[in-house]
This record gives C-alpha cells, structure tokens and sequence, in this order.
C-alpha cells in the first residue's frame, strides 16, 4: 500500500460496460400459458438417436411423445429409426380410444 494514499470507500464508482450488461437479465417467460382444451389437439414430438452402443433389448433410439393439454409423457423405445411412424400411429389409436 502506498503511503498517504486514502481511498473513498463510500464514494460509487461508474460501472463500465461490460459490468453493466453483465448484470442486466432476460425477462421471465410468462407463468400462465395458453394450453389446448382437448387431449391430443398438440402433441411435442422428439425422436432420439442413433446411439452407439445398443440397449439390453437391442434398441438405439427412443422417441418421445408429449401432449400438450395434460403434459403426458409418453416414451417408447425403438430398434431402428423406421419404427418412429408407427409408434406415431399406435399413439393417435390410443389417443382416439
């Protein structure tokens, strides 16, 4: 420390530019969202894969269904990646059951 030197400690200093985006934030999503009324009117749609190592069951992909109305998951392991259309299709006979 330099001898004679005072430092105010009570005096703000200017933040510079990056320290003031730093402390800026992104506005939070909104908390009440507009869902669909009816069960199966939007259904999110994932489809992963190819992994390199196989499942016990000799499976390498999954594909992932989510409806939108009652946030249902519905997850179903698949062998190949052509399997996904009818796994896609055994999900809508379920829904209309």
């Amino acid at each position: 420390m330099v001898e004679g030197l005072k430092i105010d400690t009570n005096t703000p200093k200017p933040d510079c530019v990056a320290c003031t985006e730093a402390k800026q934030h992104v506005e939070l999503f909104p908390k009440i969202t507009n869902r669909n009324t009816q069960t199966g009117d939007l259904t999110h749609i994932d489809l992963w894969g190819k992994y390199a190592i196989r499942s016990i069951n000799g499976n390498q992909y999954y594909i992932m269904l989510v409806d939108d109305t009652q946030q249902y998951i519905l997850a179903k392991s698949l062998r190949e990646k052509n399997q996904a259309p009818q796994a896609v299709m055994n999900y809508l006979t379920y829904l209309k059951v």
